[in-house]
């Protein structure tokens, strides 16, 4: 039986999700726990749910909802969508493939854009088979694969062919560029554990004015009362000076995400997103050198997921393990064919990227 209090010595996590915490992180987590009502609670959540706001670059106050990324992404597609409505849905590896399950899951009729592994979606395609659909979904990162997809372009192709764009940006927030509304993106989907630097187990809608515009025009009601965006809302209306939320919150976990945030907008969210960029690299350069190649195509490489192809990626992560470090294997088209390194949280420095290396280097 694992004590809870004495656990076995663990690898250093460079994994492609979730990232170790800081030492604030660790210390706001541990904090007694608190009331998730009153002034205090109340200044502190508008506070979160403000910064969140500002990262992503949305005026429309995000939604902080306890659950995973997935939980926010059926927040989003219950929301926005109606049963039966017909939406584009680009596959870009394994999370692109859950796209389509979680939309099939809400009865939504799914027309999938295959996207090759390694490369970027193609906004033309998406504006020539976006026509005639209620919206296109998209990730922004797929983990799977390590590419950062051009959102802002395929928003734009999504309202040219006159529909809306939703974004998986679970793999993306906190390590890349975004924004929503000088993007146009309708919403965008993320968590905490990621590039925020926080614990998981909080999602998070931000909505641009069409995801809005689209929730307010609809015509059947919204199947669920946890995830009814109008029942959140209702609660900021009539509960926000003491009880902005219709559930009780994991305030630790948000005291946790409050710090990340403080620190993440203290160091300038351009400035700390072309730090992450350079680390990515740093570490993607170095495994090239060692002839472990790039999967996505020059110019569409993630910050915080590296992914590189491997002859034998379960003996690398065998190998890593046995020096104390903790990498991912491929997902999807990746599987048993790449390594992917995480680089968010606590690990993710010149330091660690460096000792990977040198323990791949050994070899």
């Amino acid at each position: 039986m694992i004590d809870p209090h004495n656990l076995p010595p663990l690898p250093a996590l460079m994994i492609a999700g979730p990232g170790e915490l800081n030492e604030p992180e660790l210390e706001a987590v541990g904090h007694q726990v608190i009331a998730h009502y009153g002034e205090v609670w109340r200044e502190l959540h508008d506070q979160t749910v403000s910064e969140i706001g500002k990262l992503l670059g949305a005026a429309d106050p995000p939604y902080l909802v306890p659950g995973t990324g997935t939980t926010a992404i059926e927040m989003a597609l219950l929301n926005i969508f109606e049963p039966g409505d017909k939406v584009l849905i680009a596959n870009t590896g394994f999370f692109g493939t859950r796209l389509i399950e979680v939309a099939t899951a809400l009865s939504l009729s799914v027309q999938e854009l295959p996207v090759e592994p390694g490369a970027p979606i193609d906004p033309a395609r998406v504006k020539a088979q976006a026509k005639g659909t209620a919206g296109v979904i998209s990730v922004h990162v797929e983990t799977s694969t390590g590419v950062r997809h051009p959102i802002a372009e395929i928003a734009a192709a999504a309202h040219e062919a006159g529909t809306i764009y939703v974004v998986d940006g679970i793999a993306a927030a906190g390590g890349e560029a975004v924004d929503v509304d000088s993007m146009a993106i309708d919403a965008y989907v993320t968590a905490t554990q990621k590039g925020m630097e926080a614990p998981s187990g909080l999602g998070i809608v931000a909505l641009g004015q069409g995801g809005r515009a689209r929730i307010n025009a609809r015509t059947t009601q919204v199947a669920s009362w946890y995830l009814n965006i109008a029942t959140w809302d209702r609660y900021r209306e009539e509960w926000g000076a003491w009880h902005p939320h219709p559930v009780t919150m994991p305030s630790n976990l948000v005291l946790a995400l409050a710090s990340s945030l403080q620190r993440i907008t203290n160091f300038g969210i351009e400035a700390w997103i072309e730090k992450r960029a350079a680390l990515a690299g740093r570490c993607r350069d170095g495994l090239a050198e060692l002839g472990l190649k790039p999967v996505p195509q020059p110019g569409c490489e993630a910050n915080l997921v590296v992914a590189a192809w491997a002859d034998n990626p379960a003996a690398l992560q065998e190998l890593l393990l046995r020096n104390g470090i903790m990498v991912s294997g491929g997902l999807g088209p990746t599987h048993e064919k790449a390594i992917r390194v995480g680089l968010m949280g606590l690990n993710a420095t010149n330091e660690m990227v460096d000792r990977l290396l040198d323990i791949i280097r050994s070899a």
